[in-house]
């Protein structure tokens, strides 16, 4: 059954190698139409900071948490932390948050705060001091500790004190932006005293910011692993428009996978953020093996028989070993995990692509090269033999 197997994908790969050679330049256009179009839904790509979401989300303590999250609001509060900069030499700072000048500036940072219309609640100590803010320290240590509930705000040595913002923009990048651009304006407004800083912090920054590193390090890692896969195959291949075809299935690989994944709304996350390299890596084999086996043939036979000798038995051959990975990463779908499902869905995708680019369509540019590469050697000797020509008539 097996060898029936691979006699039936041999000869099935023999009639594909005959439909590119009468039809190259069709499937290349095919091709760089499926590329532009994949290429589109790269710009739809989704990226998942919050590694809770990438968690399985039936399971019990997961449920729970989210149910937590949601009765307490979750992420969806950011934080001011208002603190004492304890490297500051000048006299006359304060020492201790409960200062009526740092008080009086989160009241006013408070009154701001509620204005805003993207912001549905405020917390902070500023509601303890309705009458206003005593004018010595010791007045407000004295309303402080008179108030139950209070203390929440402070730390223990009262060098720290929180102001929190409700709101309602969950971890989207675009959102967590704009909120905290206009919460940085109103802290910038207010009348700060020397000496103290306010930071604004929470989880969904947190999260925004692990999405930014994430975007960085996939440009990053991809671009990187390209590049030197891309010298060490000029070298390899002595010759710069060889090696881009052996790199060409590369590239669309990356371009088709990435675009799946923005298609169907696979999210990019921690695990398969590493994917670009990943596939530069696994598949570069697949491009050397059809490329090399190509001209190896060339030498002997013509373009049509070389390049059914290539797709047939490299094809057949990358076939079963895209096959066998494809599985293997398949399984990783089985996970309770949705990150390492995502990492599989991706990897399989990826493999099953760099088959495909290889096989299918890099035989097409392959011809294509041959082409071009015959046209300007007969434009060179007719050039030459038209100057023989004239100077012989001389």
């Amino acid at each position: 059954m097996a060898l029936k197997g691979k006699i039936s994908v041999e000869r099935a790969l023999e009639l594909l190698a005959s439909f590119q050679y009468r039809h190259y330049k069709k499937i290349i256009v095919a091709a760089l139409l499926i590329t532009v179009f994949l290429g589109y839904g790269m710009t739809l790509l989704q990226f998942q900071g919050d590694l809770t979401k990438e968690m399985p989300q039936d399971v019990p303590v997961f449920e729970l948490a989210d149910k937590l999250a949601s009765t307490f609001k979750g992420e969806e509060f950011m934080i001011i932390v208002v603190s004492l900069d304890e490297e500051t030499g000048a006299k006359d700072l304060p020492r201790d948050v409960r200062d009526p000048r740092v008080i009086q500036s989160v009241v006013e940072l408070h009154e701001r705060l509620e204005a805003e219309p993207s912001i549905e609640g405020v917390r902070s100590i500023a509601p303890v001091f309705p009458n206003g803010v005593p004018d010595d320290i010791e007045g407000v240590k004295e309303v402080v500790a008179s108030t139950p509930g209070a203390g929440q705000f402070f730390n223990r040595d009262y060098s720290i004190m929180l102001v929190y913002a409700d709101t309602a923009v969950g971890t989207d990048e675009e959102k967590v932006t704009e909120i905290t651009d206009i919460m940085q304006k109103d802290t910038e407004a207010i009348t700060k005293p020397a000496g103290v800083t306010y930071k604004i912090a929470g989880i969904a920054p947190i999260i925004v910011e692990i999405v930014r590193l994430l975007k960085g390090d996939i440009v990053l890692t991809t671009f990187t692993a390209g590049f030197a896969i891309f010298a060490l195959l000029v070298v390899l291949e002595r010759s710069f428009s060889r090696g881009f075809i052996v790199f060409l299935p590369l590239i669309f690989t990356v371009i088709w996978t990435f675009g799946t994944l923005g298609l169907l709304g696979i999210a990019i996350s921690v695990t398969t953020g590493v994917i670009g390299a990943i596939l530069l890596g696994l598949g570069v084999e697949y491009g050397i093996f059809m490329v090399s086996r190509y001209y190896e043939e060339r030498q002997k036979y013509e373009p049509a028989e070389s390049l059914k000798i290539a797709v047939s038995n490299i094809g057949a051959s990358t076939f079963g070993s895209a096959a066998t990975t494809t599985a293997a990463f398949l399984a990783l779908t089985l996970s309770l995990m949705p990150m390492i499902q995502h990492l599989g869905q991706t990897l399989a995708f990826g493999i099953t692509y760099c088959w495909i680019a290889a096989s299918v369509v890099n035989p097409c540019f392959i011809l294509l090269e041959e082409q071009i590469k015959s046209r300007k050697l007969a434009e060179w000797l007719r050039a030459w033999t038209n100057g023989e020509w004239m100077r012989n008539a001389r």
